[in-house]
């Protein structure tokens, strides 16, 4: 069934009846913009799901800690060393640029997945629809919140496009609907200083807000854990973003409001699909290609039409 993807997105891949034994030697490298959570495993799961089917190596290598970008160059290097055929590519920082450059003047095309810096040889661009992800936080909130509620919003990390997006996306809603932003803050993509920073503001803020936005994974998790510690969890309405086991579980108990479910599995499915078509002379129609968002609250957490996605978070971890 998910092999009907690759059809759609790139044309029919004549290359496929070549046989296996030939591709079999070819490699494609996956490099996520960081590692550990739970994003970047099924983005992961996705792109071995590709090789799987179109029978090619994946080299999947990410940075363990995303705040050092130039880890990332690191890593290229030693896919270039490695012979891959194509590239697949979630950049840490613009100066990505520079080493996709290199890439295409080898011949072997690079496909960005989750965030694009723009100005880059990439041939495609896989990712969600940020700033409309955002905005579907920000209509919940307005659904969940009294006219002149108070939000906070715990922001990512300067300077990352795609949590950029959804931050905007959500506080321009918030605002066109009469909520009041009363806290806007970075606080960092480590969960730990997260949470410290968080602590920080909500205990010398003034006022008590009504809810909290938070734009990806690491930062839902340390508002979990700040609000429990602060004894407010499920009293503030959090609306986070991704998905993990734990947050199936703070979804059912309450304490955690909605959170923005991406499909990084079909980051890494397409990404890799994409990249293969590209080595043989199949071009994507178009260069940005919209992998999906949806919102889960505890009541849609079992909706038959999220199930597919879902399913690997309501499994134990290995």
């Amino acid at each position: 069934m998910l092999s009907s993807y690759i059809s759609a997105l790139v044309g029919t891949f004549s290359f496929l009846l070549i046989g296996t034994a030939a591709l079999a030697k070819d490699c494609v490298g996956v490099v996520p913009a960081g590692g550990g959570h739970a994003f970047w495993n099924e983005v992961k799961r996705g792109a071995q799901q590709a090789g799987q089917e179109l029978g090619i190596d994946i080299y999947y290598r990410g940075p363990s800690d995303e705040r050092n970008p130039d880890d990332q160059k690191e890593i290229l290097k030693i896919i270039l060393q490695r012979h891959c055929k194509a590239l697949v590519l979630a950049p840490s920082a613009p100066e990505r640029a520079v080493e996709v450059k290199q890439f295409a003047s080898s011949g072997v095309p690079t496909v960005y997945i989750d965030r694009d810096f723009g100005n880059s040889d990439a041939i495609a661009f896989v990712a969600t629809d940020n700033y409309r992800a955002g905005m579907l936080a920000g209509q919940h909130m307005v659904r969940m919140l009294p006219k002149q509620g108070k939000v906070a919003v715990f922001r990512m990390q300067r300077g990352v496009q795609s949590t950029d997006d959804r931050e905007k996306g959500f506080i321009a809603t918030a605002k066109a609907a009469g909520l009041s932003i009363v806290l806007d803050t970075w606080v960092g993509s480590n969960i730990g200083d997260a949470r410290g920073h968080m602590l920080e503001r909500l205990k010398t803020i003034k006022s008590p807000i009504d809810g909290i936005f938070t734009p990806n994974e690491s930062t839902t998790e340390a508002a979990l854990a700040t609000l429990e510690t602060l004894k407010l969890a499920g009293k503030i309405k959090l609306i986070g973003f991704d998905m993990t086991a734990g947050f199936i579980t703070a979804l059912r108990n309450g304490t955690l409001a909605a959170t923005v479910v991406q499909r990084p599995f079909q980051m890494g499915y397409q990404g890799v699909a994409i990249a293969v078509g590209a080595t043989h002379g199949k071009m994507p129609a178009k260069h940005s290609i919209d992998s999906g968002a949806f919102l889960v609250t505890q009541t849609t957490l079992n909706a038959p039409e999220y199930k597919q996605d879902l399913a690997p978070f309501f499994k134990p971890s290995p």
